[in-house]
């Protein structure tokens, strides 16, 4: 969190949020006293219980304001230009009579039956046929839909194409479908200037390819039996087993040719197999061109696999969701339709569609595609569930408490998205190094098979020929370009396994060099669940009085020692007719003709308060008509983990740990002797949080990146400015998860010393296979230049090689 003990900058100091003055706290109980509920299809005791857990929730949270109802637009088209009643009865299966709007409570929701309006129960007494005809009267009176909105809603549903089709037909038709988006992909990258993404076979593929290179074997060994006896069948079979091998990659050289891409390892194959069978080298020519396709394979399968495990965030949200209205009458939305405070029906075996409250149900959910926690969490009354958490228990009731794009899963989504094109410099480097390298190669064989014959008559031509076709198979890049980005992409695997969800290989190179990390203090390392300790009262005001005028004061506020205030005192506050507040010192309020300041010390010596003492901690001032009248002390606690994180950090090489706040020294000295943090920043307003920030990265120690953890709230800046921003919890927002580089959806700060310890073995991984295949390239290039390697034994080493790099980068996997 940017800034817990200085007050956020969000909210303009002086202005009044919409709907969040005194007046309008019982706004809940009046609506629920308007509510009767009809005939419906749901257990008699259904409705009852549904509107007492209402009642109970209204009641929790007064302060949540009435929102005006509004229409979710359908992305891509014009908001629709409905009014909320219409809308309303758009969704509605009973038909209502058109009611006049009261324009000065425009947030009243149309789930709560006006006076005059027919109750639902009149109207589902209607016989089936007279229903349906005033459904139908009721659609024609609707004014017409935005075009964008009707085309989405009355589209009809695409026929299977594949309708009709053979086994073999289907087949064909999906191999071409796959074809063209993969050109589709390809032209899209040559555009950007990208490279391509890697894109392993499908299992219909590797059949496909397993069958072709068996009848090039059966060609291949009847070839060798027959030659002996007659060459001209023999080469007509080395002929035929080697077109069955070398038709797909000449297909693959000339598609890659049409799109701009003219020197690949198919290119290295494709000239040096075809030069060895103009050699004579028919069998050779043959075997370089199967074991070539039998390691593609292998490899491609391997790449399979770990894709699967790696399976994105998308397919954890329902399509639709279940969403009732306080009458009992339940309707199918869409998750992003859902509106904050909407009430949503859950059933057992069904995901839940977005973040919220429980109200009512007890369960259990599986959040391990979020979390990465591997037990299910128990789901009682009160409860916060998030959207993509399979539920198992009885019917749940839960209120909505954030817009789908604000949800944890929509964040997780929106990093991964992010991420695909932030590519680590290792991984960029290999992969444009590849394509540089690769002409080079070509070039030097041709030197090399016209040079050496000039200085040297005693080898032949044909030989130094033959060497340099070998030296472009021991040059083919296949095992650098797939094991270092599948090296990475595996390291971001087991991350998201772990809750741990980061923007592509770049925040996982970063984070492996952390060498200084910044932590904000309340709610990350801390509990950030304030209560009061003591209050200190003066002679004109006991204890009970400076609560109840702190609460006045702070009922607007959204600031986390506001919440902690407001919470402690049990009653409800007193109204205040003025409201304004000061980001990083207080507030400002008025209840009746007297003046209230409550904040910190800061503001209360600005503001000219006498006599204000110093109390060590961190303290709450209350002013009463420029008086000092009392102070409130409250506390925290450290995290139970935090000591063990920071101590894991630093074994990893991180150098320095920094604590930015806004609280007092005498707390965040604590705190920080507490966790182990070499140096604190304490009593900092939020503009100076992103100054400090900006010094700290000028004194980074040599060769290494910083981090900066916070919640996600309020540290949007810090989280941009970091080289490494890590967002925890789920508090965050849509400007959180853009802003930061690193996701992790838990509170415990255990995550973050193994984040760091994954991406630390990851970039060590992606190391070990560029090394390894460089240094064995590098040997057989000595070796077919001395002429002891065979083209043969090149294609084959670089087979295995491929295996074990792509072998080596899948354990990553396993990474505890």
């Amino acid at each position: 969190m940017d800034e817990k003990k200085n007050r956020s900058e969000d909210q303009p100091a002086g202005n009044r949020e919409e709907g969040q003055t005194p007046q309008n706290m019982g706004a809940p109980e009046e609506l629920l006293a308007q509510v009767s509920a009809g005939p419906i299809a749901f257990p008699d005791d259904f409705v009852e219980n549904i509107l007492s857990d209402l009642e109970e929730s209204a009641s929790d949270f007064p302060e949540l304001p009435v929102e005006p109802l509004t229409a979710t637009p359908i992305a891509g088209s014009a908001p629709a230009q409905t009014p909320p009643q219409e809308a309303e009865e758009k969704t509605d299966s009973a038909p209502q009579e058109e009611l006049p709007q009261d324009e000065e409570q425009p947030e009243a929701k149309e789930d709560v039956p006006e006076e005059g309006q027919p109750e639902a129960a009149e109207e589902e007494e209607l016989p089936e046929p007279e229903r349906e005809t005033a459904e139908e009267e009721n659609t024609e009176a609707l004014p017409p839909l935005d075009e964008s909105l009707a085309l989405v809603q009355n589209e009809p549903e695409q026929p299977d194409e594949t309708e009709g089709m053979s086994l073999i037909e289907r087949a064909r038709y999906h191999a071409r479908m796959r074809r063209r988006e993969q050109t589709r992909l390809r032209r899209e990258n040559a555009r950007r200037g990208g490279a391509e993404p890697y894109q392993p076979m499908s299992m219909m593929d590797v059949r496909f390819t397993s069958v072709r290179l068996a009848v090039a074997v059966v060609f291949l060994l009847l070839g060798l039996l027959l030659q002996r006896t007659s060459d001209t069948v023999a080469f007509i079979l080395y002929l035929i087993a080697y077109l069955i091998t070398v038709l797909p990659i000449a297909a693959n050289v000339a598609r890659n040719f049409t799109h701009g891409k003219y020197f690949d390892e198919y290119l290295l194959i494709l000239v040096s197999s075809f030069g060895a069978f103009l050699l004579g080298l028919h069998a050779e020519a043959s075997v370089v061109l199967i074991l070539h396709g039998v390691g593609k394979m292998i490899s491609d399968l391997v790449l399979s696999s770990t894709h699967k495990s790696l399976s994105q965030q998308v397919d954890f949200i329902p399509e639709r969701a279940s969403v009732v209205n306080m009458q009992g009458e339940e309707r199918q939305v869409t998750p992003a339709e859902i509106r904050v405070d909407d009430f949503v029906l859950v059933r057992t075996g069904e995901r839940i569609p977005i973040d919220g409250i429980v109200l009512r149900g007890e369960g259990i959910v599986d959040d391990t595609v979020l979390t990465g926690d591997s037990e299910p969490a128990p789901v009682v009354k009160n409860a916060k569930v998030l959207a993509g958490s399979l539920y198992t228990g009885s019917l749940l009731l839960l209120r909505a408490t954030a817009k789908f794009e604000d949800c944890a899963v929509s964040q997780i989504m929106r990093v991964q998205e992010e991420g695909a094109g932030r590519k680590a410099s290792l991984e960029d480097s290999v992969m444009h190094g590849a394509a540089r390298f690769i002409p080079v190669i070509v070039v030097l064989a041709i030197l090399l098979s016209v040079i050496p014959p000039l200085f040297n008559s005693s080898t032949p031509m044909q030989n130094w020929v033959y060497r340099a076709l070998t030296i472009l198979v021991v040059c083919c890049p296949t095992a650098l370009v797939i094991s270092v980005p599948l090296s990475f992409m595996g390291g971001s695997g087991r991350l998201s396994q772990k809750g741990i969800h980061v923007k592509g290989s770049e925040a996982v190179e970063k984070m492996a060099e952390l060498r200084m990390v910044v932590f904000d203090k309340t709610g990350t390392l801390t509990e950030g669940n304030l209560r009061i300790k003591e209050i200190h009262g003066t002679q004109d005001f006991n204890q009970e009085s400076i609560l109840a005028l702190a609460a006045a004061a702070e009922q607007l506020s959204k600031h986390p020692v506001a919440r902690a205030v407001v919470s402690a005192y049990q009653s409800v506050p007193q109204k205040i007719s003025e409201f304004e507040e000061f980001p990083g010192r207080g507030v400002r309020a008025r209840i009746g003709n007297r003046n209230l300041l409550v904040g910190n010390r800061r503001l209360m010596v600005s503001r000219g308060v006498k006599g204000v003492p110093d109390i060590r901690g961190t303290v709450v001032y209350v002013a009463y008509e420029g008086d000092y009248a009392g102070a409130i002390v409250l506390e925290d606690t450290v995290r139970p983990e935090a000591a063990e994180a920071v101590s894991g950090l630093k074994s990893q090489g991180v150098l320095r740990t920094v604590i930015l706040t806004g609280d007092t020294e005498s707390p965040t000295q604590q705190t920080a002797d507490a966790v182990g943090i070499d140096t604190v920043h304490y009593g900092l307003l939020p503009e100076e949080k992103a100054s400090k920030m900006e010094f700290l990265l000028r004194t980074i120690p040599t060769d290494g990146t910083a981090a900066y953890v916070g919640d996600g709230v309020n540290d949007i800046e810090e989280l941009k400015l970091a080289d490494v921003g890590v967002a925890m919890g789920v508090a965050g927002s849509q400007e959180s998860a853009d802003a930061a580089n690193v996701l992790i959806m838990t509170n415990s700060l255990t995550r973050l010393s193994d984040a760091m310890r994954v991406c630390r073995r990851t970039h060590n991984i992606a190391l070990q296979n560029m090394v390894l295949v460089l240094a064995i390239k590098v040997i057989l290039v000595l070796l077919t230049i001395l002429g002891v390697t065979s083209m043969w034994q090149a294609i084959a080493a670089d087979v295995l090689l491929t295996i074990l790099t792509v072998l080596n980068a899948a354990r990553i996997l396993g990474i505890k």
